[in-house]
Parts: C-alpha cells; sequence; structure tokens
C-alpha cells in the first residue's frame, strides 16, 4: 500500500504515542519543519479514512476535566498493522531514493 503523503506524516506522528487531533498537527508541523500544514478538515478526514483502514484507533477520554463536564475528547493511536504500513512505506521510500541517487550518479560519469 503507497501512503498519501499526509497519510504517512500522521502515522509517523502517531509512531510516537496517541495523541489528539491537535497534537498530531502539531508533531507533523515540527516533523516538516512546517512544510506540511494539515488543516482541520484534511487531520479529521484522513484519520477517518485510516480507521477505516485499520491503521489507526480512535479511543474515546474524558480525562483531565473536573468533574461534571462531559467533554469528550478524541485521541488516536497507530495500530499493529498501521505500524507495519508505516515501517513498509519508509522501506519503499529509501528503495526509491537509492535508486535516484544511483541514476545520478551514473548520469555524472558520462
Amino acid at each position: 500500500m503507497t501512503l498519501k503523503q499526509h497519510w504517512f506524516h500522521i502515522l509517523l506522528a502517531l509512531a510516537r504515542g496517541g495523541a489528539l487531533g491537535a497534537e498530531i498537527r502539531r508533531r507533523v508541523r515540527e516533523d516538516t519543519k512546517g512544510t506540511v500544514k494539515l488543516y482541520p478538515a484534511m487531520l479529521y478526514g484522513s484519520l477517518e479514512d485510516l480507521q477505516e483502514q485499520g491503521l489507526v484507533q480512535e479511543i474515546d477520554e474524558q480525562a483531565g476535566r473536573p468533574s461534571g463536564e462531559n467533554v469528550r475528547y478524541r485521541y488516536y493511536r497507530l495500530t499493529r498493522t498501521g505500524r507495519r504500513v508505516l515501517l513498509q512505506e519508509i522501506g519503499r521510500l529509501e528503495q526509491m531514493a537509492q535508486f535516484a541517487r544511483e541514476r545520478i550518479e551514473a548520469g555524472q560519469t558520462k
């Protein structure tokens, strides 16, 4: 499975541990030095898609709020399948980069 770029970054952000949507966005922004921006609609749509694929799991939490406040938090975490797919994608990208380097180096020797 080849991942969409923003899916890759979401899974990579979740590889560090479960997180709320805002934390995922912060991690992606940090990881990419601001070059990838995940707007809320794209993030949550992608998280739904990733859940359907079995790569991400949503966890309901009500921690950190005073009793009586019924606020729903949606935490997300990477599944085992998600971790496997992420590692496969990293391997695919490494192979592509190596192939590109070899082609560039071969072109320089002519």
